[in-house]
């Protein structure tokens, strides 16, 4: 592939925080990775828990959150099917013996690695005549019917929609003790808090949540794989027991420090993220024919309102060095007609705004973002 290419379909983030360059400086020599960290990562740990209102005890670390669902969603299925025999049962009759239930409209590999794997997925249907926002209603009718591991990426990928704000998920963790919440919280630093609070403190308080964060996007980290899980303790040991010690290395360990700890770099992210939706919304709405939907996300989500496709828009910004992310059908939906633009720097919005002007044969006017700051 190109070295040129503009990826713009997966999930990276933009810019990583000050103290992180800053940090790098400090590793200048031959010897500066010479030596291990702690075998857990302690020092990381410390810094996550007082963050995040957890106990090191509540805190598994992973090279990426995406390891972490490859490991953890097909282990708790499994413990709480074979824990029953009702459910062994529902399992071997119709697949409904503990299911993934989650938003027709997510992040799809999800429901696909569970469907390739033989699971059983619910999805709850969201669409865009309501801006893709989640029934409530209708997931707690999912749950009424039967138990099972509820999925949500909160704000939710590829719709960048905060999904569940915190006290609507206490109370389905109230309602609901037999089932597991698994909330993937990787945008959530996009938020404001003003608007939305995490929910990781919450994690001490109910042994049926599990909270997974990264740092691949808000902070710019995506090149280090650095993720982690806030579970209840019993869980974290068993997790830790299926894989070796000295996860992290001591520079994805110092970086993440870095990271959580920069006073400035989250509220520099939200407002540049901010005027670049903003500038891509606008320019996207100029061109005719594409619905833009609301986002508190690094990333849009659109469709074409006039009958065109989001995979032959890829397939030509592909040919002009430039990749946007397709959705792939899941069960009987399709998404033929939408695309997901993420952010990139100012100039790289710029690029990508004007492309696709050129290849949906508009001129649109395009006015030139301002540079970060």
């Amino acid at each position: 592939m190109d070295k040129t290419l503009l990826n713009l379909g997966l999930n990276d983030g933009t810019y990583c925080p000050q103290s992180c360059i800053d940090l790098l400086r400090r590793f200048d020599s031959r010897t500066s990775l010479r030596s291990y960290t702690t075998p857990e990562n302690d020092p990381l740990l410390d810094v996550i828990a007082e963050k995040d209102g957890v106990g090191r005890e509540n805190i598994y670390l992973s090279n990426g959150s995406g390891t972490l669902l490859k490991q953890v969603v097909p282990y708790i299925i499994r413990k709480k099917i074979t824990g029953s025999p009702t459910r062994i049962l529902r399992h071997v009759v119709s697949k409904t013996g503990f299911p993934i239930i989650t938003p027709s409209f997510t992040y799809f590999k999800v429901p696909l690695k569970a469907m390739a794997q033989g699971l059983k997925v619910s999805l709850i249907p969201i669409g865009p005549e309501d801006d893709f926002r989640l029934d409530l209603s209708a997931l707690r009718a999912a749950l009424d019917r039967h138990d099972g591991l509820v999925y949500l990426a909160n704000p939710n990928n590829p719709t960048g929609r905060v999904q569940l704000l915190r006290p609507e998920l206490e109370a389905l963790l109230r309602d609901y003790p037999r089932s597991i919440f698994w909330i993937d919280e990787a945008y959530v630093q996009y938020v404001d808090p003003a608007l939305h609070q995490p929910v990781s403190d919450l994690v001490p308080r109910y042994s049926n949540l599990l909270v997974s964060r990264t740092f691949s996007f808000a902070y710019g980290l995506a090149g280090l794989r650095i993720g982690y899980l806030l579970a209840r303790p019993d869980l974290v040991t068993i997790f830790k027991g299926q894989v070796v010690d000295y996860r992290l290395g001591v520079l994805q360990e110092q970086m993440a420090i870095a990271a959580l700890t920069d006073p400035e770099h989250l509220d520099f992210i939200r407002r540049e993220c901010a005027e670049q939706r903003a500038y891509l919304s606008e320019g996207l709405a100029a061109l005719g024919g594409i619905q833009v939907f609301p986002s508190q996300a690094n990333f849009l989500l659109c469709r074409f309102t006039d009958g065109r496709s989001g995979f032959d828009l890829a397939d030509r910004l592909l040919a002009r060095g430039i990749r946007i992310k397709t959705m792939k059908p899941v069960q009987d939906y399709q998404f033929t007609e939408y695309f997901r633009l993420t952010l990139g720097t100012a100039e790289e919005n710029r690029r990508l705004l004007k492309t696709i002007a050129e290849v949906l044969g508009s001129q649109a006017p395009l006015r030139r973002p301002a540079p970060a700051a």
